[in-house]
């Protein structure tokens, strides 16, 4: 009797798992149940389709429906929501009463908007996901004066895209500096002064109530048109509460082959708990690159090739204006949470040759453990060549790699797009002094 793989989710870790099952077993009946008319989306480029820099709602998504079910002969069922799952009987039964039963389970629900108290009007907009993008983008661009409630990475990045269209864009963060889950003070307040140069922002307040036409705050009322809500994201994992174990995170405990505590059931992606490979603890890291790869090892291992996902690193980058930022590893404030005696160093620099036109203003923190000298992290903002650099300190993470053999990582020199001491070079020099 033909086996069958059922993958709750049509997102990038559940078509990941969908693709790699049905890639390693041809003769798995495999079946994906996505809510929206969406799979394989990407709710990361939101914003940029609210600032209009796409038109095309179709381009969210890296393959359609019909693609899977042509091309990898996965069955799609569209606009459907999972409404119950029998762990015991392995069976999950649709909104439309249908009833699937399966051999193999994926879990890969994602994650869900945190909802604030106190919301006392119909103009509140929630950037989630992107079946849902082109009338978010009609209703926002009708309004004139917008407020963004959360300085994370989805408020600082929706400050942007609405402020670029030519609304007036007031940020209200209850924290000290924005991004300050991703950066320590030093670099949050490099970030903070680059977003203050064109959107009203309003630090260490905390909203109290949201009405026809305004915020309140505990330190003032704001007059605007409607209120764009970044609060951050849960896991969604209701449907498994009392059923499968929930991890210290709230997001759905697994072991490095993506399985949960049932035999047979996987989870990945927004979802899915894992291991931060610096600290050794439990994480949930809800990142598209996670995702996929959680997605590939849950898949792998229905497919019968054992494959280990060992863990995160917290790679994470985002831009406003003309600058990126970005981190990986802990910051200082996570490496004490975590047991180490942190030390830093933060140094600004140059992206090109002193000589060489057109030279951006970069800034590299480098975070290691005092007795050890192991890399616990690192944070950098600025013009160009961002990411590249925050890949290399990634990978000196999964490596365990210590401040000397950071020192002497041979990087690339080109004056077009470096200096002859990579920023991250000097950082890692000015941790050999401490």
């Amino acid at each position: 009797m033909q086996e069958t793989l059922v993958v709750l989710g049509g997102g990038a870790a559940g078509m990941s798992a969908a693709s790699r099952a049905r890639r390693l077993r041809p003769d798995l009946r495999v079946v994906v149940i996505e809510a929206t008319k969406m799979v394989s989306h990407a709710p990361c480029g939101i914003p940029y389709f609210v600032e209009g820099l796409f038109d095309d709602e179709n381009l969210f998504m890296t393959y359609t429906p019909s693609f899977f079910e042509r091309e990898r002969k996965i069955e799609m069922i569209m606009n459907t929501s999972a409404k119950e799952v029998n762990l015991d009987s392995r069976t999950v039964r649709l909104d439309s009463g249908k009833i699937l039963e399966y051999d193999w389970l994926v879990i890969s629900l994602g994650a869900i908007p945190k909802t604030p108290q106190n919301v006392n009007t119909d103009r509140v907009f929630y950037v989630h996901h992107p079946a849902h993008a082109l009338e978010l983008r009609k209703q926002l661009w009708s309004l004139n004066k917008i407020a963004i409630i959360g300085g994370g990475i989805l408020g600082v990045e929706m400050a942007e895209a609405l402020s670029s269209v030519g609304k007036k864009t007031i940020l209200i963060h209850r924290g000290k500096y924005v991004l300050n889950k991703m950066f320590d003070e030093d670099l949050g307040n490099v970030a903070t002064e680059l977003i203050k140069k064109n959107v009203e922002l309003h630090l260490n307040e905390e909203t109290e109530e949201i009405g026809n036409g305004y915020v309140k705050t505990d330190k003032g009322k704001y007059q605007v048109d409607g209120v764009v809500l970044a609060l951050g994201v849960l896991p969604n994992v209701a449907m498994f509460k009392g059923k499968l174990e929930i991890g210290e995170t709230g997001a759905l405990k697994t072991n490095s082959t993506m399985e949960t505590s049932m035999k047979g059931v996987y989870a990945a992606g927004d979802i899915a708990e894992t291991t931060h490979v610096v600290s050794g603890k439990p994480v949930w890291m809800p990142f598209a690159p996670v995702a996929n790869k959680m997605g590939f090892v849950a898949g792998s291992n229905i497919g019968g090739k054992a494959t280990i996902f060992p863990g995160t690193v917290g790679n994470m980058i985002t831009k406003y204006g003309d600058m990126y930022m970005g981190k990986v590893g802990l910051s200082e404030i996570e490496a004490k949470q975590a047991g180490y005696n942190p030390v830093s160093a933060t140094i600004k620099a140059k992206t090109r040759a002193r000589y060489y036109p057109g030279a951006k203003d970069i800034y590299v923190k480098l975070i290691a453990d005092e007795k050890s000298k192991k890399i616990l992290g690192g944070q950098i903002i600025g013009g160009e060549e961002v990411l590249g650099r925050l890949d290399v300190i990634s990978l000196a993470l999964m490596k365990g790699t210590n401040i000397e053999e950071m020192f002497f990582a041979e990087m690339g020199y080109l004056p077009a797009i470096s200096q002859v001491w990579d920023p991250i070079t000097v950082a890692a020099r000015q941790l050999l002094k401490a």
